[in-house]
């Protein structure tokens, strides 16, 4: 029988090192012989629509890592224990949110638990825990990255050596008998490039890598032609996009489809002229619950925001508006009722609890919000933002896109700014 399993992995090991390299434009990246993982969390406090943009800098980390000769795997930390979810869940994998094909024609990428399939579950060789640096940036924020003393916080005090086995224990998202060979603290400031610095540098030799607190570098060149090209194979699953879809044609506008290419290396900038014109209705991301205390100011009142979305349902002559919202119950009731005294406006809901969980609902009313004539959304938020990327993708007039929900109904204020798609 310990033949019979040691032969099994061998030929995942074979065909997940076969698949990856099938992958991956030899015009583009030089590819070695032995494989490395990459892998990386990001901390409790972080949201969902964050996470997400923290995937795309250590994406690019892997990007250049691989341009350097490095045959570096990108391991897909599991979802779940996110703060904003009402029902938690641990070790949701990403083929329950994204297509995995699609983040495949970035970088390879594998999920955790074919990782540990692949690595007959042996110890990860190097946790790299980063944390600024305790002295703070000085005078001018300069690139750098030094081994240091961890600063202790709940973070850090999560990862413990076992005096036993000398191994090192820790949360791995929830999956029991995994450990680490060796543990460090890195104070570092900088991007996606000067991660890739530090693994070169200090830890080339180590054939898997966990960095903690992803959250700390930095995007290398936001809005850049690579910032695009991994944001662009971030595509929705298709359960949840026909999810989506469905609804939208149901009780929204049965002629809302948008086309894309099945592959997204496929689109071209020509094929987005922002000439898409959506579906006959108002999609609005409306944040409430923490905002209202911690950004009170920015925000405007339910009668405020009523008055907004009637105003805009004039303009665009439409009668129907999907909210997509965290508000509880009664202000969503208070704010329907305004609208239909005012207008006699619907609004429209994706709220399948039953099928999907928190995250997966996220992403669907996002999808639809997506594909409105019009998208208004939320100061700052991370969820507005992932949309106004959407629609950038999916070839949106600017004017009809990054739009946002004013404190005071009567005056103009700050909106969004504006990054446009590049593609090349």
């Amino acid at each position: 029988m310990r033949i019979l399993g040691l032969i099994l992995i061998l030929i995942i090991q074979i065909q997940i090192r076969a698949e990856f390299v099938s992958k991956v434009n030899p015009d583009e990246f030089s590819i070695a012989q032995d494989a490395k993982y990459l892998i990386y969390d990001v901390n409790f406090g972080e949201g969902f629509n964050l996470r997400r943009d923290v995937y795309m800098r250590i994406a690019n980390t892997v990007r250049l890592l691989r341009e350097s000769g490095q045959n570096y795997i990108l391991v897909l930390p599991p979802w779940g224990r996110l703060f904003h979810w009402d029902r938690q869940r641990i070790g949701l994998p990403w083929s329950t949110f994204f297509d995995v094909e699609s983040l495949n024609h970035f970088v390879p990428v594998v999920e955790f638990r074919d990782f540990l399939k692949a690595t007959s579950n042996s110890p990860i060789q190097q946790i790299l825990y980063l944390q600024h640096y305790e002295e703070g940036w000085g005078d001018e924020y300069i690139m750098k990255f030094d081994e240091r003393k961890c600063i202790q916080t709940p973070s850090t005090s999560q990862y413990r050596k076992n005096s036993k086995s000398e191994e090192w224990d820790g949360w791995f998202f929830g999956f029991k008998d995994v450990h680490a060979e060796s543990f460090k603290c890195v104070s570092i400031q900088g991007d996606s490039g000067t991660l890739k610095n530090l693994v070169l540098k200090n830890f080339s030799e180590a054939s898997s890598i966990l960095i903690d607190r992803a959250e700390t570098i930095l995007h290398e060149h936001y809005g850049d032609v690579n910032y695009w090209r991994v944001r662009r194979s971030m595509r929705y699953s298709e359960q949840l996009r026909n999810a989506a879809n469905e609804f939208r044609r149901e009780y929204l506008d049965p002629n809302s489809d948008i086309n894309l290419e099945n592959d997204w290396r496929n689109q071209k900038k020509e094929k987005s002229s922002r000439t898409t014109k959506g579906g006959e209705y108002l999609g609005v991301h409306w944040r409430r619950r923490d905002f209202v205390t911690a950004r009170g100011k920015d925000l405007p009142t339910i009668e405020e925001t009523a008055k907004i979305l009637t105003k805009l349902a004039d303009e665009l002559k439409v009668s129907k508006v999907y909210l997509a919202t965290d508000a509880i119950d009664e202000e969503v009731e208070k704010l329907e009722k305004l609208l239909v005294e005012k207008r006699k406006l619907e609004i429209f809901r994706f709220q399948n609890y039953e099928d999907f969980n928190d995250g997966q609902i996220a992403i669907i009313d996002q999808w639809i919000c997506a594909h409105a004539k019009f998208f208004i959304g939320s100061y700052e938020s991370t969820f507005s933002f992932r949309i106004q990327e959407d629609r950038e993708i999916l070839g949106f007039p600017i004017e009809t896109t990054f739009n946002r929900l004013c404190p005071n109904s009567e005056k103009q204020c700050e909106q969004p700014a504006k990054w446009k798609i590049v593609y090349n």
